[in-house]
């Protein structure tokens, strides 16, 4: 690869890693944010299925727009959309206006990652994709634990904090339209293929958006109800940190392991370990919060920080996890378009589920979180075992090759079946594309 296109790479990763900073580390700013002001975890968990839906909405509409604008301008525009949303909530207490906000984030960001995925997919040969994406994934991972640690050392106004914010973002648009070389033209377009994906694997569709919704909860709406019951933001950004820390731990060891094996047997075992750990943070978060904070007085944050550990080794490791079972059910002709249903599917439960937890809120109050959070989980896990049960495994053959998933944009990485299998399959004919 050329030095002039190293060098660009390098520059558009330094753009996302910034960008992915933010991202995470607002998650969590909201979260205090609505807390600090006297909101309810309905409206928090609102603020997270807007931000989720405008993602949604970005992922699948913004290709368009980039292609018309270039690379470059469209980067900067959505870069540029989201620094003055952060600005917002230094300016405003309005929760309408702060709810469009946060949705017109989430379109911004998807158009982010949308620009910097496909630029890096593009530009990278076939001799040196799978390590740029390895890098990349792994870059993605560090950052997200370190958003957590730049919560640690934000003013306690955290007007200021967004104000911060807004200035990483404008770090990324320094170092993007600084880059030495022109970017290649965009050539992916969003396919959705549900009832096919349905149809080849059930399980990995549906846990795909109980994945979404699940995580998304806990990533968005947890840092307030902690902040609810008293716990400071430093102490907040530790545990949260933990989550993101555990996917860091545990998904290559994972992913590894599952190509050798059934890959359910691992997606089950994922699930059963968040099952068990959704059912005792429900207890421990419960009513007011005191059996936690009785813990954390008497042994500490070790048990609490080793329990969030886990539940991202497990939770947070899933969805990489779930492509690849898909994929390997998945004829080879349709891997592309069942790639992008099962992020389709994902962020459909990243929009359900915090609106789920916003709208029972209001019922069963703030421990509606918890329990919601782990039925879901548990309703997966007793679908695992019954498919398990009565489906014979994937054929070894059938089995994609481990690669690096990251849930940002449509731009996945490309995955292919093991090569005697795709020979087979590219001579069958009659297959029809039910494309939704």
């Amino acid at each position: 690869m050329a030095n002039s296109q190293l060098q660009t790479l390098r520059s558009v990763m330094i753009a996302l890693a910034a960008v992915q900073l933010v991202t995470a580390a607002s998650s969590t700013l909201v979260s205090l944010y609505f807390a600090e002001t006297g909101a309810s975890q309905s409206i928090a968990a609102l603020a997270s299925a807007m931000y989720s839906m405008g993602f949604l909405l970005g992922c699948f509409y913004a290709a368009g727009p980039i292609s018309s604008i270039g690379y470059i301008r469209a980067f900067s525009a959505a870069a540029a959309l989201s620094a003055a949303s952060a600005l917002l909530f230094s300016l405003t207490e309005f929760v309408p206006a702060l709810l469009f906000v946060r949705m017109m984030t989430g379109v911004a960001t998807a158009g982010l990652f949308a620009v910097g995925d496909s630029w890096i997919n593009e530009s990278s040969g076939n001799e040196s994709r799978g390590r740029l994406l390895s890098i990349y994934a792994v870059a993605m991972g560090l950052m997200s634990v370190a958003s957590q640690l730049v919560i640690m050392f934000v003013p306690e106004d955290l007007n200021k904090s967004f104000v911060l914010v807004s200035l990483l973002y404008c770090f990324a648009i320094v170092v993007i339209a600084a880059a030495r070389t022109d970017p290649p033209e965009i050539k992916s377009k969003a396919a959705v293929r549900l009832r096919g994906l349905f149809k080849e694997s059930p399980s990995a569709f549906t846990g795909s958006f109980v994945v979404g919704a699940i995580q998304t909860a806990i990533l968005s709406i947890v840092p307030f109800r902690y902040a609810m019951i008293g716990l400071t933001a430093t102490n907040i950004s530790i545990l949260i940190g933990a989550l993101y820390l555990g996917r860091i731990l545990f998904q290559f060891h994972l992913g590894k392991y599952s190509d050798k094996v059934d890959r359910r047997i691992v997606i089950l075992g994922t699930a059963s370990v968040a099952t068990i750990l959704l059912f005792g943070l429900s207890f421990l978060g419960s009513g007011d919060g005191a059996f936690m904070m009785e813990i954390l007085d008497n042994f500490g944050y070790w048990p609490i920080l080793l329990l969030s550990i886990l539940l991202g080794g497990s939770l947070l490791t899933m969805y990489s996890l779930l492509v690849a079972h898909a994929l390997d059910r998945t004829p080879p002709v349709f891997v592309s378009a069942n790639a992008i249903t099962m992020l389709f599917t994902y962020t459909v439960g990243c929009v359900a589920g915090p609106l789920f937890v916003s709208v029972l809120s209001e019922f069963w109050g703030d421990g509606a979180l918890a329990w919601i959070t782990f039925s879901l989980m548990a309703a997966f896990t007793c679908l695992l075992i019954y498919r398990i049960k009565t489906v014979a495994p994937a054929e070894r053959a059938e089995k994609v090759s481990r690669v690096a998933v990251t849930q940002n944009s449509v731009e996945l990485p490309p995955t292919e079946k093991r090569e005697e299998h795709a020979t087979a399959q590219a001579t069958t004919d009659g297959i029809e594309d039910d494309q939704e």
